[in-house]
């Protein structure tokens, strides 16, 4: 055990040296102590304390570029002064797709085909987001049922108390594989355990794969995946599943229409073919759909949950009036419940999914607006405090407000301008220009099914004590909510 710990200490070390040679060449300050020691040391710092990190850095430099040890290199954080220029890049110098590969390890934890032939993403810019009316009966029907299952009291109890994250992390994947799978999946247990695990591992294991050479990123994803997440065990079940959807478009049979068929009707010769190859598709989404939706779903109900009741009642009789004017839930309906889609776009400007975004990998040396030039090879990122605590924009910005963004609407002629999916240049959560978010529009969608339905049937509360929602990654780690 001694020598495998030594080995394992050793190689670590070996990695994160290379790193500091091959990645330390910007010619930028940085944050932390100098010399390759000082890189090494703040580089296992970022993997706990980023967030720190970045605050000492903008602290110390501004809206000056400066660089982040990580374990998987230099990480540059430019000015949000740059945030035109990163949205209106062409990918020739300023390159996202290539941050998406790179972040997520795709090669290794999916395949090399998810951004070499992007089809999904398509699939759901035009087929899903041109369909989302008729999946709204789906996502309902499933949001009562599993509600009703996940929310039932203990016998003699009048209440359940639940873990918020865990809860709607599985809500999410069960409501949203009835939109992309069909009942008979989107209720089999196994399946959504293992589907919820390798969502919920693939930032993880892409982290730690950064740390190693690329020869070895793929046995060691291998080996590591198939003892806890990967795809191996989801596929289990996909693939048959797969296989009989194949068999049916093969014959002419119509089934009911899921987001698999739209990917279906993409997919290449090769990959239909190949069900493997096809079931990375569905996970792919499935990443995308749990990790950003239980996230959203989550702080909002935290933020829901500590309103007063009066409040609570506000945001009931206007989902209630959506209802009854545009006869029940539809796309006019849920547009109408504008309490509700402020309160998304709200957590979406205190929380995002990071304190930074608009992530990009140059593939050539780039100018920023300061004159300062990045050399190629390297990431970068804009740090969203800059953008979403602007108090210019956003007053009393610290403050989280449910109602922010559904006042604003009531004075001003728009009633997009200030909507959950409405992305620019001071919101972005979501991304900017033509690599924005293509899923956002289904999320809202099935985000609002679910808080509308959840407000309309059940009394929610903080847990006994709490007297406000818990702060940041706390949401992830498991705080409960009463509901």
């Amino acid at each position: 055990m001694m020598l495998l710990e030594t080995w394992v200490a050793t190689s670590v070390g070996l990695i994160v040296f290379t790193t500091y040679l091959t990645h330390n060449r910007t010619g930028l300050p940085r944050v932390g102590k100098g010399g390759p020691i000082g890189f090494i040391l703040t580089a296992l710092k970022s993997i706990t304390s980023f967030e720190d990190l970045l605050e000492e850095g903008l602290g110390k430099y501004g809206d000056k570029a400066f660089v982040v040890p990580t374990m998987a290199g230099s990480l540059v954080i430019i000015g949000i002064d740059n945030v035109e220029k990163v949205k209106n890049s062409d990918d020739s110098i300023i390159n996202q797709p290539l941050s998406v590969v790179e972040s997520l390890q795709l090669t290794h934890t999916m395949n090399s085909r998810q951004q070499a032939l992007p089809y999904q993403a398509v699939v759901t810019r035009t087929d899903l987001t041109r369909a989302i009316g008729s999946f709204i009966p789906e996502v309902l029907d499933e949001t009562r049922l599993s509600m009703s299952e996940a929310f039932a009291p203990k016998a003699g109890e009048k209440s359940a108390t639940v873990p918020l994250f865990h809860t709607m992390t599985h809500l999410i994947a069960r409501i949203s594989n009835r939109a992309m799978l069909g009942t008979t999946l989107c209720r089999n247990e196994t399946f959504l355990h293992d589907v919820i695990r390798f969502a919920e591992t693939v930032v993880l294991y892409a982290q730690l794969l950064a740390w190693f050479p690329k020869m070895l990123r793929s046995p060691i994803y291998f080996l590591a995946s198939s003892k806890y997440g990967g795809p191996r065990e989801p596929t289990k079940v996909l693939i048959p599943h797969l296989k009989g959807l194949i068999a049916e478009k093969g014959q002419g049979l119509e089934s009911s229409k899921t987001i698999a068929d739209f990917l279906l009707n993409h997919a290449p010769p090769e990959e239909i073919a190949n069900p493997e190859l096809f079931a990375m598709r569905v996970l792919n989404l499935n990443f995308g759909s749990i990790h950003t939706s239980s996230i959203f779903g989550s702080h909002a109900l935290f933020h829901l949950a500590s309103l007063s009741e009066g409040e609570l009642d506000g945001i009931r009789h206007e989902i209630v009036e959506a209802l009854d004017s545009e006869g029940g839930y539809n796309k006019a309906s849920l547009s109408k419940m504008r309490k509700l889609d402020s309160t998304l776009r709200e957590v979406g400007r205190f929380y995002g999914l990071g304190p930074i975004g608009l992530n990009r990998v140059l593939v050539k040396p780039a100018v920023l607006e300061d004159g300062t030039i990045v050399p190629p090879g390297y990431n970068i990122a804009i740090p969203l405090k800059g953008l979403h605590f602007d108090p210019s924009v956003y007053p009393e910005p610290e403050k989280f407000d449910c109602f922010r963004f559904s006042k604003l609407r009531e004075t001003e002629e728009s009633d997009v301008k200030h909507g959950f999916t409405t992305i620019e240049r001071n919101f972005v959560p979501f991304g900017l220009g033509r690599h924005a978010c293509p899923g956002r529009f289904f999320a809202s969608m099935e985000l609002k099914i679910m808080l509308a339905h959840m407000l309309l049937n059940y009394d929610i509360s903080l847990p006994d004590g709490a007297k406000e929602a818990p702060k940041g990654n706390e949401v992830q780690r498991g705080r409960d909510a009463g509901c």
